[in-house]
């Protein structure tokens, strides 16, 4: 949530300016013939000028990059703790099969639970699968002072310098290994 902030205030929206006036023919309004003589009606059109420099384009062309690196490692990792459950089951034939295989778990607070929709209850993740909070918040710490330093840099030094650490921070999330 607070990445989604960082990116908001990265990104401000385009400022527009006075819009150029174009002749246009008063309107009739109502039944009679009395023209509406809006000063509103003079302005059929705008014009969206974009104050951006190339440097600022390339900024935030890496800092889109970055936030994207970010979360798909912050994702891997996720999945690596065992803090996130593997995608849903699409096709029936799909969840039967995992259910065959026990790749499913039903949480005990749900055990007993009268309902209809009791496939929405079930999370589907390997049982032998640990949720390891502290070794995720430990592994995420470093990837957040990775990140923090990428972006520094990318903000800071000259798009071209933003542009290596990038790349140098991708390759670091890509050598990791896998859950």
């Amino acid at each position: 949530m607070r990445e989604d902030i960082f990116h908001m205030l990265a990104n401000p929206p385009i400022s527009f300016v006075d819009c150029p006036k174009v002749a246009s023919a008063p309107t009739t309004k109502g039944w009679g013939n009395k023209k509406d003589t809006s000063p509103m009606n003079s302005y059929a059109s705008a014009t969206v000028i974009s104050t951006e420099s190339s440097d600022r384009d390339q900024r935030h062309y890496l800092i889109d990059r970055m936030y994207t690196i970010y979360y798909t490692a912050k994702t891997a990792l996720q999945r690596k703790f065992g803090l996130m459950d593997d995608e849903a089951p699409v096709t029936l034939a799909d969840t039967v099969k995992r259910i065959q295989d026990g790749q499913f778990v039903i949480p005990e607070k749900y055990g007993d639970k009268n309902t209809y929709g009791s496939l929405s209850y079930i999370r589907w993740r390997d049982p032998k699968a640990v949720e390891d909070k502290a070794g995720y918040e430990a592994a995420k710490a470093d990837l957040k002072k990775a990140f923090t330093k990428v972006e520094d840099t990318i903000r800071i030094l000259p798009p071209a310098d933003g542009l290596k650490a990038l790349q140098d921070f991708e390759a670091a999330q890509d050598k990791k290994p896998a859950a």
